[in-house]
């Protein structure tokens, strides 16, 4: 990879932005440290397009302590090895509890994939049991994420 900019991907399901906007700023983190991003929902993503990522975050709300069924599919549907050599992070929202969880079960998911993966970010954000918008996520969680993506580039 010589004198080639390195790429990460963002990967992330989301119903009522929050975990989209939390991508975003996932985003932001790795460009600033000259890493390219591309950001995707689950549903975008091919299980081959990883192998030209040298790094991967994946972002899911919170759903009773769980990341969403997508993010769950989307992770177990990747071949056993298909993330050896790569870095990963995972992010989470969660409205009232439960977001630590689902960066622990995301986080097992990605190593039983071989990743290498770096400690998560949960933040609140939402409304609970409602996909009614509610609040957004704190700009001290978004400096969070920022810094979320500043360290999976320091990493990968």
């Amino acid at each position: 990879m010589l004198g080639k900019k390195k790429q990460a991907l963002v990967v992330y399901h989301s119903k009522t932005g929050h975990t989209a906007g939390a991508a975003e700023a996932v985003a932001r983190g790795l460009e600033s440290r000259k890493v390219k991003a591309t950001v995707k929902r689950v549903s975008e993503v091919s299980p081959d397009e990883i192998r030209g990522y040298a790094m991967i975050a994946v972002g899911s709300p919170t759903r009773g302590s769980r990341p969403a069924r997508a993010v769950r599919r989307f992770i177990r549907g990747l071949n056993r090895k298909a993330l050896k050599g790569k870095t990963a992070t995972t992010f989470s929202s969660y409205a009232a509890f439960g977001g630590r969880k689902t960066l622990r079960r995301m986080k097992r998911l990605l190593k039983r994939r071989k990743a290498r993966v770096l400690p998560g970010v949960a933040f609140k954000a939402g409304a609970p049991l409602s996909l009614w918008k509610g609040p957004q996520a704190s700009e001290k969680d978004v400096a969070r994420l920022e810094e979320l993506g500043r360290k999976l580039a320091k990493k990968g």
